[in-house]
């Protein structure tokens, strides 16, 4: 692949990040803006806790499923080249959309997409591992954290290419990044923590 389609792709991942589920579904549910409720984050979480459990899990697969399509529609165009940029392209549009003056989500769901895309047992193996984590500390942060982390050491350790290893660890710093203010409330006790009471 050439330069510009390498950024035809990334272009391309981009524009499919910008499309926002849990904004649209804030404002056509909620009739509000979801990054002006709850932690104001525009990802499934912040559905979750403002609109209830069904429209947090349907943003939930809606992002994933974005990330799993940026990342195999850039391998069928351009082989793991094309794979990467679309999926970093992806996880930029999603966090920055330039259609929200750049106030997106922090893109765990679309990670997971990516992930799932790529390698299926593992990243299934890490989604359980997520669960767990929040069904015992209540925090999906320190789940989200646990999961990038663990999916960028096991392709480490099971020696992916060098495309795929780019990607897990390029996808878990950028997560680890827009998780910085979630770290500093873990590490003093304060993080929010989600209900499992009934809701909605």
């Amino acid at each position: 692949m050439n330069v510009m389609q390498i950024l035809g792709l990334f272009a391309l991942g981009y524009a499919l990040g910008n499309f926002s589920p849990a904004y649209l579904i804030g404002r056509q549910v909620g009739r509000f803006d979801i990054r002006e409720e709850g932690s104001g984050n525009a990802g499934a979480t912040n559905v979750m806790r403002t609109l209830g459990w069904r429209y947090g899990l349907l943003v939930f697969v809606l992002d994933a499923l974005k990330g799993a399509t940026a990342a195999s529609v850039g391998y069928w165009l351009g082989g793991e080249p094309g794979l990467a940029a679309a999926a970093i392209g992806v996880l930029l549009g999603h966090d920055f959309p330039v259609s929200l003056n750049l106030r997106g989500g922090k893109g765990i769901a679309a990670t997971i997409g990516i992930l799932l895309s790529l390698l299926p047992l593992p990243t299934l193996a890490g989604i359980l591992v997520f669960v767990l984590v929040v069904l015992g500390t209540r925090m999906v942060s320190l789940g989200s954290l646990v999961f990038v982390s663990g999916m960028a050491a096991y392709s480490l350790l099971s020696k992916q290419s060098l495309v795929l290893i780019i990607v897990a660890v390029g996808a878990a710093l950028f997560a680890i990044l827009r998780h910085r203010e979630n770290i500093r409330r873990i590490l003093a006790g304060v993080e929010n923590r989600i209900s499992f009471q009934k809701n909605q």
